[in-house]
């Protein structure tokens, strides 16, 4: 319910945006990432899909778009997070 700042290490911006969230208590690994753009251009929307297992052993996906594929994949993320709370 507010903003709080994350920092995390990885070899990508998806890893290390999962370990910022571990450090502060929400444990998952992607086990799944794909995307795709869904229009054409250089105004293309990217479609980024995410399967995270949690500590717990549960299995979410998350989904998200953005004009940014960077973006869409951290949103992805963070839908994952959200179905598994």
């Amino acid at each position: 319910g507010h903003p709080q700042t994350v920092v995390g290490e990885g070899g990508g911006p998806i890893s290390a945006f999962v370990h910022a969230l571990g450090s502060i208590g929400v444990e998952l690994e992607v086990v799944d990432y794909t995307e795709h753009a869904v229009s054409a251009g250089t105004d293309a929307t990217a479609a980024a899909y995410v399967e995270a297992k949690f500590g717990d052993g549960t299995v979410r996906w998350g989904v998200a778009m953005d004009e940014s594929i960077l973006t869409a994949s951290l949103k992805a993320v963070i839908s994952a997070v959200n179905r598994h709370r």
